[in-house]
């Protein structure tokens, strides 16, 4: 059984995650911040939550793992709708946004460690983050009890913390990571939001920039950002990305950031104006003519197709 939180923190912190978050009309979409929900120094975190209301559309600056241990409900990631019951699993990027919506009557159990980029590195990193529809599995019932005992390897080491604490738990985020690896359906490892170019590429390098691109898309982002990751003269890395994807970085910076914006527009009420900034672009003039060039309407006229037109009306499986 999991313990009542001993330090103040840590209680402060599994109360406020159990609370359902709220918006103001017109206000700016919420992200949730490192320095909300992580204490001082410390590149992750740990929370029980006990869901019964629906938690609002958000995203993160951090990246969070969850696993279901009770109940039933949906997770909306991205704006495509997924069921939960004992056993999903899923990891979400800086780059996703989502909600969840316990089922009537139901009360979602749900262990939840989210923890900063540099918990994730590697060859595990490169592998996880092409996709998103591979970052949500669920877990057979003997891998359901190995990923539960590795819970309890953080739960533990974040209520009596011991030396070589951040080892322990980084050990048990990745092995929780690679049962996500191992279970997820054969045929995604390698595809999803990066595309074939990113997952067949043999130019490593800007694979490399593409997985920081994808996760970084809605930030003031530069040609220039983008070949320091790939550590690689700019000219020479718009060269390379080119041939790679087939398309300009500007292009393809582009094309991500509409397609957020698409997405959110269909998956929310939320104000035009906060979506535009929300995706990256930085004038709403820019977000609108992009947005008409590339699907033939206004954002306006986009977001009157969603599931958010009959007031209340929950998002709709695929």
């Amino acid at each position: 059984m999991w313990r009542e939180a001993d330090s103040r923190t840590y209680k402060h912190r599994e109360a406020e995650r159990n609370e359902p978050m709220k918006r103001e009309s017109g206000s700016q979409p919420r992200r949730l911040l490192n320095e909300q929900y992580m204490q001082l120094n410390r590149s992750f975190n740990f929370f029980v939550q006990r869901l019964k209301q629906p938690s609002p559309l958000h995203w993160h600056e951090f990246y969070e793992m969850c696993v279901i241990t009770e109940g039933t409900g949906m997770n909306v990631l991205n704006g495509v709708a997924h069921p939960l019951e004992r056993g999903s699993l899923f990891l979400l990027t800086p780059a996703d946004f989502h909600e969840i919506y316990p089922d009537p009557n139901s009360v979602l159990h749900v262990y939840n460690v989210i923890f900063s980029e540099e918990m994730l590195v590697g060859e595990l990193r490169e592998l996880l983050l092409y996709g998103n529809a591979s970052r949500m599995i669920r877990l057979d019932k003997e891998a359901l009890l190995r990923v539960e005992q590795e819970y309890l390897v953080i739960d533990r080491e974040m209520r009596e913390p011991k030396t070589a604490q951040r080892l322990m738990v980084k050990g048990a985020l990745e092995r929780i990571l690679i049962e996500l690896l191992r279970q997820r359906e054969i045929g995604s490892v390698g595809r999803g939001l990066l595309g074939d170019a990113a997952a067949t590429s043999s130019h490593d390098a800007v694979a490399s920039a593409l997985l920081f691109i994808h996760h970084h898309f809605r930030e003031p982002l530069s040609l220039q950002d983008a070949a320091r990751e790939a550590n690689l003269a700019p000219g020479y890395f718009s060269t390379c990305f080119r041939q790679t994807t087939g398309i300009t970085f500007q292009h393809y910076l582009q094309n991500l950031r509409i397609e957020f914006g698409a997405a959110l527009l269909l998956a929310s009420e939320w104000p035009v104006t906060d979506i535009c900034y929300a995706s990256g672009f930085r004038t709403l003039t820019h977000f609108e003519r992009v947005f008409r060039n590339k699907y033939g309407c206004s954002p306006r006229q986009y977001q009157q197709q969603g599931p958010w037109n009959a007031k209340g009306q929950r998002p709709h499986q695929p």
